[in-house]
């Protein structure tokens, strides 16, 4: 990391590179630990009005859904106008921003996480997802779904 923020090729000025050495001593006293370089938790973003329309919001969710979707899921189930249909997400959202450095012989990859969320060891989505309010299972067709769900949200 030292090499890293005296190579002039990166074009670290100096208050970077005390940014980042302040860093680099924090991460070497804390050797094994999850360490938290942030400044401050940027945590919900609470908004004080609501409005009358839509009244409701149905999500279509199925395995494919990871990472950032997955965020976004969590953050529109925080409205109580919002639901989710379909089936569990695929579960890859609490370590991110990977980071992937080639062996000399090229034959392998290291990856590692750079993030980690905060919700972790509480409220975990890793090997999980995030489950449906309304699972539709395979008797429903997913060419179906958007239908369906209509008819949920409508009263119908």
């Amino acid at each position: 990391m030292l090499d890293l923020i005296n190579n002039p090729e990166y074009g670290f000025d100096d208050e970077g590179k005390k940014q980042m050495k302040k860093s680099f001593d924090k991460l070497e006293s804390r050797l094994g630990e999850f360490v938290f370089l942030g400044e401050h938790f940027v945590g919900e973003d609470i908004k004080d009005t609501i409005y009358p329309y839509p009244q409701y919001v149905g999500i279509i969710i199925n395995q494919s859904n990871g990472s950032t979707a997955e965020q976004f899921l969590l953050e529109a189930k925080q409205s109580k106008k919002v639901k989710l249909f379909g089936v569990t997400t695929y579960g890859v959202l609490d370590i991110s921003n990977m980071h992937f450095v080639d062996s000399p012989c090229k034959e392998f990859q290291l990856g590692y996480s750079l993030s980690r969320s905060l919700r972790i060891p509480d409220f975990t989505i890793d090997e999980k997802g995030i489950q449906p309010d309304y699972y539709l299972d395979k008797s429903i067709p997913q060419y179906e779904w958007t239908e369906y769900v209509s008819k949920i949200l409508n009263g119908q």
